[in-house]
Parts: structure tokens; C-alpha cells; sequence
């Protein structure tokens, strides 16, 4: 069986108790599956998810799952039709790759992005140079994230970063991966 890290963005106009049924409903599905889940709660998007000006929150919850093809199939399908659910996401994980919890992330990455900033240590970024930090190397730390992105919105070069090549490939799937949520914008 192989590990899978499904996301839901669930929208932001249902009320608190259908919220839960929807959530509950899909829990239900995959019951059997589920290893471990991270409800990341209410997020500001960086861009509008379809038309609507004001359609930029959503509600996040990331599940951990083993599952065969098959039962991925049957996920996509009942998620397809859903309308409470505005997106839909499912990322084959990797064999030593961790399902981490998005609040413990960012409070460690918080302090020690405020222990670098007051050292003054980021003209150039080699956090993941460290071969202890890989762990960090997700979509859901946003804020260490944002250090290797430039002005622009591009990727900073190996050339700054220090970065090996597989790191760098890593860490440009992890940008992928944190643009399609929208927790970090394309462009700025």
C-alpha cells in the first residue's frame, strides 16, 4: 500500500455544522485508510479560488492515508461531486517522508526564522544545506518556503541557496505543491 496526503479546501460560507458533516462524510469513506490527519483549519489564500472576489479562505484539513489505486478512484469520484468542497488535492508521499502537523511546523520554523533574522544571516539561504532541517522540506512550511522564492516569484538559484541537486528538485515540488493549496501566490 502506499502513503497518500489528501487535502480538502472546504468552503468558507457553510456553517460550522455542515462543515463537520461534510468532514465526517468523507471521514466515513476512508475510515479504514486514514493513518493520521492534521485539521489546519481556516487559511487566507494568496489568490481567489474561481470567479468570486471574496472566494479567497477556505477551511483546510490533510489527511494521511494508505490506499491502493482503486480506492483513490473511488475518493476522486465521491470528492468530484461534492460542492461543499471547492478543491481537492492527493499527493503520493514518499517512503521516508513524514506526515508532519501544520501548527508544530510553523511554531518551529517561527523561531528559528526569529533567531536567523536577528542574526542577520539571510543574504544568502542554506537552511536545508543541513541535512537535519529535510524534515521541514513540505508544502506546509510556508514561512521557510518564502525565503527561497524571489521578488518576483521565481525560485532562487542553487547559486544562493547552496542546495544540492535532489534538494533543490525537492524543494521546487514543495513550491508546486504550496502554489496549487495557495498558500503561496505565483506571482507577487
Amino acid at each position: 500500500m502506499q502513503k497518500y496526503d489528501v487535502v480538502l479546501l472546504v468552503d468558507v460560507s457553510l456553517s460550522e455544522t455542515a462543515r463537520k458533516e461534510v468532514v465526517w462524510e468523507f471521514e466515513k469513506l476512508i475510515k479504514k485508510n486514514i493513518v493520521d490527519h492534521d485539521d489546519i483549519g481556516l487559511q487566507q489564500l494568496a489568490y481567489n479560488l474561481g470567479n468570486k472576489a471574496w472566494n479567497d479562505k477556505a477551511y483546510l484539513y490533510s489527511y494521511c492515508i494508505e490506499a491502493q489505486p482503486a480506492d483513490l478512484e473511488l475518493i476522486k469520484k465521491t470528492l468530484l461531486y461534492n460542492k461543499s468542497i471547492k478543491r481537492y488535492f492527493i499527493f503520493k508521499m514518499g517512503k521516508n517522508e513524514e506526515f508532519t502537523k501544520f501548527k508544530k511546523v510553523h511554531e518551529e520554523l517561527q523561531t528559528i526564522i526569529d533567531a536567523w533574522d536577528a542574526k542577520k544571516l539571510w543574504q544568502k539561504v542554506n537552511f536545508f544545506v543541513d541535512k537535519r532541517n529535510n524534515k521541514y522540506l513540505n508544502r506546509k512550511s510556508v514561512p521557510m518556503i518564502k525565503k527561497y522564492i524571489t521578488r518576483f516569484g521565481d525560485m532562487k538559484p542553487r547559486k544562493y541557496t547552496f542546495n544540492t541537486v535532489a534538494t533543490q528538485k525537492k524543494l521546487k515540488i514543495v513550491v508546486l505543491r504550496s502554489r496549487e493549496l495557495g498558500l503561496i501566490p505565483y506571482t507577487r
